[in-house]
């Protein structure tokens, strides 16, 4: 049996009192609940590394990898993502944007598309904000893991929102890529983890979409969530779904309009 513990948070930014929120949690965490996160990740972060929450998870020294790996967005939102990993996970692929634009596997179904439908998704392909990826291995188990902003809808190609406001184009590109068949199919013992703020429900994540193009957001992934934010995971085929224990599970209040959401995933 493998686990990993996994702090997300949308920060709005990159403020002094964030930084200083964000320590005091993760302060919190390890001194009072005796529960040291493995994988920090930060969404809304400055553009460029550098800034007082990537200060300060630099600041936090030898029981984590350093520097903190930074990763930009993308699109027109002007923002970047962070992940921080505590020693016991290996990072054997760097964290990175990863740009679905030039995803190989996606374009292929794109091309398929007829020329007015294909010219529509490259367009608004090579504008949209883009997930991040690293690949983690804790315990001997490998973790394909992403976070993303999400964007907003509707889109031009399904014409909606999803269900809190997601752009339903956005999660039909990720579900044709090939980033997507890595965090689905990770291998016997495995777990494909998505920590973010993927702007749908928690009730969304499996429920029917009624769009033929996605008729399921995540299928198969469950995890915790804090309104729009989600801890959530995928394991691989034939094994037992991964578990999220609530005495591990916490909602902390922060500046800015996210909670910070953490959690132990058991696989």
């Amino acid at each position: 049996m493998s686990s990993l513990n996994v702090l997300t948070w949308n920060s709005t930014g990159e403020t002094a009192q964030g930084a200083a929120d964000l320590a005091g949690v993760i302060n919190y965490l390890i001194q009072r609940e005796n529960w040291q996160p493995q994988v920090i990740v930060i969404q809304e972060a400055n553009a460029n590394p550098g800034g007082a929450i990537y200060n300060m998870l630099a600041s936090l020294g030898g029981a984590y990898n350093q520097p903190p790996g930074h990763a930009v967005e993308g699109g027109a939102y002007g923002r970047g993502y962070l992940l921080l990993t505590h020693r016991s996970v290996q990072v054997t692929v760097p964290f990175v944007r990863a740009n679905l634009d030039q995803d190989p596997v996606l374009l292929n179904v794109i091309n398929g598309l007829p020329p007015a439908w294909r010219t529509t998704a490259l367009n608004e392909l090579t504008g949209m904000r883009m997930p991040a990826v690293a690949g983690l291995v804790v315990g001997g188990a490998a973790v394909p893991f992403l976070t993303w902003h999400a964007p907003r809808g509707p889109g031009p190609l399904l014409g909606t929102a999803l269900p809190g406001g997601a752009n339903a184009d956005a999660f039909w590109f990720l579900q044709n890529s090939s980033v997507y068949q890595q965090l689905t199919a990770p291998g016997r013992n495995n777990v494909g983890v998505i920590a973010g703020d993927l702007n749908i429900t928690y009730a969304a994540i499996n429920a029917p979409t009624n769009i033929p193009a996605l008729p399921e957001i995540l299928p198969d992934f469950d995890g915790v969530s804090d309104n729009l934010d989600h801890i959530v995971a995928h394991p691989q085929p034939g094994q037992a779904a991964p578990t999220f224990p609530g005495a591990t599970t916490g909602h902390f209040p922060a500046s800015g309009t996210h909670n910070i959401l953490v959690s132990t995933i058991v696989w």
